[in-house]
């Protein structure tokens, strides 16, 4: 009975196992995507170790595929190949073959990577074509780089948007930037699709574009709803940090790199502090919003926004 027991539960984990494969092998080959020269299949032949393994697309969009040769895989979904190959090894080659093809890499698809990057460039889009897999795929970031990753998507490309996308043109009111919340901090994705006509950095971004910044810290850090799916055609782009100018009645005075989360005593400190003829409690954040200059009293717990100038006043007596 014991011996039954431990097998029912075996045969169970297998069952289960085998559901989840399948389950993650639907997932990652959509059945109408149509194969393009550059593509790399993922070929699984069931007990043919020879014919199992990636096979790039050339660019006449064919497979060169072990005994059968060369056969057309572009213009093709992966389900429609993955007959074909079927048939044709059931043509005198193999008896009752199981194929299965994915895409493991969408070398069709391309997004065209640009800013604070060692190698910029167009970067092919990986099986999962999230942005985490695009940053492996990169290197090592510039020093100067910021706190946020920008993804420009162009008219037409717009669609769902994986992570905590906020609706389209929505924005958090000025006036509640800077509490413990982190509202109105850029650090929150956010997909705006009444872009401006420029990103500072990019020479030109067209109308009606979804702009989709993502906190760069919390992407490496593994926040999956950081973790955008990108389109072919995305621009991913990498600004260089912010500064944060510290004026007035302080022991430092002038630009600090923006760093996410800083808070206003964190920025007084860089500064070296108050002098002994600074108020901090008169301390105030000017910052432009919607190309209007806006001055607001600064709180020591108050968060900081990328290119604030924070101005400490002299005391009165």
């Amino acid at each position: 009975m014991l011996g039954t027991a431990v097998s029912r539960t075996v045969i169970a984990a297998a069952l289960l196992g085998l559901a989840s494969v399948t389950a993650v092998s639907q997932t990652a080959r959509p059945a109408d995507y149509e194969i393009g020269p550059g593509d790399v299949l993922k070929v699984v032949v069931i007990g043919q170790a020879q014919m199992t393994g990636d096979f790039p697309v050339d660019p006449e969009g064919m497979v060169n595929f072990p005994i059968l040769g060369k056969i057309k895989a572009a213009q093709h979904t992966t389900l429609e190949l993955e007959r074909k190959v079927t048939t044709l090894l059931a043509d005198g080659i193999l008896r009752r073959p199981q194929v299965t093809i994915s895409v493991a890499e969408y070398g069709s698809q391309r997004v065209f990577v640009t800013g604070e990057v060692q190698r910029p460039g167009r970067y092919p889009l990986k099986a999962d074509r999230t942005l985490l897999a695009l940053l492996g795929d990169i290197g090592p970031l510039s020093q100067n780089v910021g706190h946020e990753v920008i993804v420009i998507r162009p008219p037409g490309l717009a669609g769902a948007v994986s992570g905590a996308a906020v609706t389209a043109g929505t924005t958090d009111p000025p006036e509640s930037a800077g509490t413990s919340t982190g509202v109105g901090d850029p650090s929150a994705g956010v997909a705006d699709a009444t872009a401006p006509a420029s990103i500072p950095g990019l020479p030109f971004v067209a109308p009606g574009s979804e702009v989709i910044r993502i906190s760069l810290l919390e992407l490496q850090s593994g926040n999956p709803e950081k973790n955008v799916t990108l389109k072919a055609g995305d621009t991913v782009y990498f600004p260089k940090a912010s500064q944060v100018y510290v004026m007035g009645s302080v022991a430092r005075p002038g630009p600090y790199r923006y760093q996410e989360g800083m808070t206003v005593l964190q920025v007084l400190t860089l500064a070296g502090g108050v002098t002994e003829r600074g108020s901090q409690g008169r301390a105030k954040f000017i910052r432009i919003v919607d190309g209007k200059k806006v001055e607001k009293k600064a709180k020591p717990t108050d968060l900081v926004l990328p290119e604030d100038t924070l101005l400490v006043p002299e005391r009165f007596f």
